[in-house]
């Protein structure tokens, strides 16, 4: 019998320079995950910054974010592909470094609002590059691994961002919490200098849809924008009503893509996979209400139960842990009894977890009593919903299509994410209750059910 080599078995050898190629590349998640869970915390402090701005303005530091992400995210991957992964990530790296500096000087809303969607254009760039750099540095035997570590690392950066984001909003301001990431990613470009290597480009690559990928974003972002000022310029304005139909615009225009691209942004061959297109909507449906999930629990406790910004980061973060703890294992039992038969379970935790926060919701709540239930049911429906449905999704494509696939989904996530962040901060409204926090309990319970319903009809097989 052979002995197992370092990190490998047999003779899929894992070698040290590809622990420090996962480590670097590994690091740039936990910078990503870090930015954006410490938004979640931030927004209420930005109130002082910026007073005459409401939630529904400040929200779109997050809803920008992932509307740019989405809309470049494919189109960065094949761009990587036909450039140089390096290259796109050290430019990615670049970005990131000049609009977080920008976040932390911004003197209005506007500005702070466009260097998060610069925020991120460098993630989408970044993402699928670095990925890209790791998996091709460890052997085929060993990939599932690596993705594995490099997908954890994003999880477990999600859940310590509200902690250090609160402990530095309450020690200076939410200037202070978005520098956090900044010497991260400076000490990754040093680190990634000594240890990345160029990947083989591929010239002859057909060339990504620019123009599919501007109207994802201007589909999303015209329908977020309608949405959370609706109430405001008034539903049946020319604004509101114009919103919409440029929405409408541009997802003819991407549909006309997607049938007469090379290389549309959803490649023609994955609608005709049924299981694909199951999971995609039931990844869609169910995102509309998870994305939004953390920050309607700071606000509720920063709001509603008086808490200052660490103490809620501090009591979000149980959300946050328990869905990458249940996200580590969610994986293991679905190839035992398949993805339908946890992922469906699994978003109906989430669905109870809404359920118990409806009917607990209070404006003088017992943390461990009122709450902590219902943000474990939450954790774990997060960490066993959409990575199974994904896993779903891709499990009937074709290989040559596997990476794109995959794209897709995290596209269509970061999408409803967007929506469903200023379709919740519609409901709560400019001056939000405890009644208005139980209907956004319920309408996470609502639509995230009725992801599950959809989720029931993938395959029962393993």
């Amino acid at each position: 019998m052979k002995k197992a080599s370092l990190g490998g078995l047999g003779n899929a050898v894992v070698t040290k320079r590809a622990w420090k190629v996962l480590g670097v590349t590994s690091l740039t998640n936990i910078a990503i995950g870090l930015d954006l869970s410490i938004t979640n915390v931030a927004i209420p402090d930005m109130q002082s910054s910026f007073p005459s701005a409401s939630t529904a303005d400040l929200s779109w530091t997050l809803t920008f974010y992932m509307v740019v992400y989405a809309g470049f995210l494919i189109v960065s991957g094949r761009l990587a592909d036909r450039f140089g992964r390096l290259r796109v990530l050290n430019i990615g790296f670049g970005i990131f470094i000049v609009s977080a500096v920008l976040t932390v000087i911004a003197p209005t809303v506007l500005t702070l609002i466009a260097a998060r969607g610069l925020i991120g254009l460098s993630a989408a760039m970044v993402a699928p590059a670095s990925l890209g750099l790791a998996v091709a540095a460890w052997p085929v035997e060993r990939r599932g691994t690596a993705v594995t570590i490099w997908g954890s690392t994003l999880g477990l950066s999600s859940a310590l961002g509200p902690i250090i984001g609160g402990l530095l909003i309450d020690a200076g301001s939410w200037r202070w919490a978005f520098s956090a990431s900044i010497p991260i990613i400076v000490v990754t470009l040093l680190w990634g200098a000594r240890t990345l290597t160029e990947s083989e480009r591929n010239p002859d690559a057909s060339r990504p849809d620019l123009v599919g990928s501007v109207s994802v974003t201007v589909a999303a972002g015209g329908l977020a924008l309608a949405i959370v000022q609706g109430r405001e310029w008034g539903w049946g304005s020319p604004a509101v009503l114009g919103l919409l139909l440029l929405s409408i615009g541009a997802i003819a225009v991407l549909a006309r893509r997607i049938s007469h691209h090379p290389a549309p942004i959803v490649p023609r061959e994955l609608l005709k996979v049924s299981s694909f297109k199951v999971a995609a909507i039931a990844v869609f449906i169910f995102s509309l209400g998870f994305f939004s999930a953390i920050l309607t629990m700071v606000l509720y406790l920063v709001e509603i139960a008086e808490y200052s910004t660490s103490r809620a980061g501090l009591g979000v973060s149980v959300l946050a842990f328990a869905a990458f703890t249940s996200a580590m294992f969610s994986g293991r039992i679905a190839d035992r009894f398949g993805y339908r038969n946890v992922a469906v379970p699994g978003i109906l935790l989430f669905v109870t977890g809404a359920c118990w926060l409806y009917l607990r919701a209070t404006s003088d709540i017992a943390y461990f009593v009122d709450l902590f239930p219902g943000f474990i049911l939450l954790g774990a429906g997060i960490g066993a919903g959409p990575a199974l449905l994904v896993g779903a999704g891709v499990s009937e494509v074709d290989s040559t299509n596997f990476s794109v696939a995959g794209a897709v989904m995290q596209t269509a996530r970061q999408l409803a994410g967007a929506i469903g962040v200023a379709l919740v901060v519609t409901i709560l409204g400019s001056d939000p209750t405890t009644a208005s926090f139980r209907s956004v309990f319920l309408y996470l319970a609502g639509v995230t059910f009725l992801s599950a319903l959809i989720a029931s009809r993938l395959p029962s097989g393993k």
